[in-house]
């Protein structure tokens, strides 16, 4: 398989690249090295530094390349910087998403090449049905989740008008190695590990009673979501699917498992819940079983594990 993967430096694109490597894929990441990092590259593969949204770069690299699939999950993921920025981010995540469809469809790949496009799970807005299927109504609650589901609209008006062969998956808050605390993929998790293996002194903290629930998705799942929805032997038409566990903990649960791991206490200082924080979220993921064989590993305190050994062995040295 050859792959071109933006967002390629990343937390998900990292893993992803890893994952093309032990497949002995032939890969070209791209990543503007805003928020990944210059180190996460795979021996071997192509990288190129440049924006998706450069239109005429993409097309060149799509037209020298012509690779079998484009995993795009490139873009600006935090809603916070999305509230304060909403054209920044728009820019990069719905036009960086047209570019690159565009780009195929240009360079004359719509029948050859697939674009499996890296949503997520914001686009529902807090859903009250629980779990929650792809047929429930999308309700964005910030800038990046509307860019995330324009996005989807946007691969499937290219399946309709172009015949491109586009899918999009909807991740459910990813977890595991490489994901750095503070990074655009940062959750309470990582915070957690940081104070617990790399830094003492940094205070953590439990927002709310704890009681909020999470389907916290492994990456490794993520990462075989991405490359079934890549090889499977059919044609996509910009169908949205739901990648996570299909499981969901409460925050203290985890602060206990973590606690067990560490074999110490975790000390939380206690802050009002955050204005607007969805209080369970819950994936139904039958759809991906059904059209990506897809079989998640769901041994959360396994997984819960892995990250922490990252953590205590793996995490950068402060610069």
């Amino acid at each position: 398989m050859k792959a071109i993967v933006t967002g390629s430096n990343g937390f998900i694109g990292y893993n992803l690249c890893l994952a093309l490597k032990r497949r002995h894929s032939e890969a070209v990441g791209v990543d503007d090295l805003s928020s990944g990092s210059p180190d996460n590259v795979v021996d071997g593969f192509q990288y190129v530094r440049a924006k998706v949204q450069d239109r005429l770069r993409m097309m060149e690299l799509l037209r020298e390349f012509r690779p079998d699939v484009v995993f795009h999950l490139a873009a600006i993921p935090r809603v916070s910087y999305s509230v304060e920025n909403p054209y920044e981010t728009a820019e990069a995540n719905v036009m960086g998403t047209v570019s690159i469809l565009d780009g195929i469809v240009a360079a004359e790949l719509a029948d050859s090449t697939r674009f499996v496009f890296s949503s997520s799970s914001s686009v529902y807005g807090g859903a009250e049905e629980l779990p929650t299927p792809e047929s429930h109504p999308c309700s964005p609650k910030s800038p990046y989740a509307l860019e995330k589901w324009q996005s989807e609209q946007w691969c499937q008006v290219f399946a309709k008008l172009y015949d491109a062969d586009t899918v999009c998956l909807r991740y459910f808050n990813v977890f595991g190695p490489h994901a750095l605390f503070g990074g655009p993929y940062s959750t309470v998790l990582a915070a957690w590990l940081y104070h617990l293996y790399v830094d003492a002194d940094y205070q953590p903290f439990l927002e709310g009673d704890g009681t909020q629930t999470r389907d916290f998705c492994f990456v490794d799942n993520v990462v075989q979501a991405n490359i079934s929805a890549a090889t499977r032997k059919q044609r996509w038409h910009g169908e949205e699917i739901n990648v996570a566990q299909g499981r969901s903990y409460s925050l203290l649960e985890c602060r206990q498992m973590l606690e067990r791991l560490a074999g110490r206490e975790l000390p939380l200082a206690r802050k009002p819940p955050r204005v607007g924080d969805v209080k369970h979220t819950l994936a139904d993921i039958s759809l991906a079983k059904e059209m990506l064989g897809y079989e998640p590993e769901i041994d959360f305190e396994r997984q819960l594990s892995v990250m922490a050994e990252w953590y205590r062995t793996s995490y950068p040295a402060k610069q």
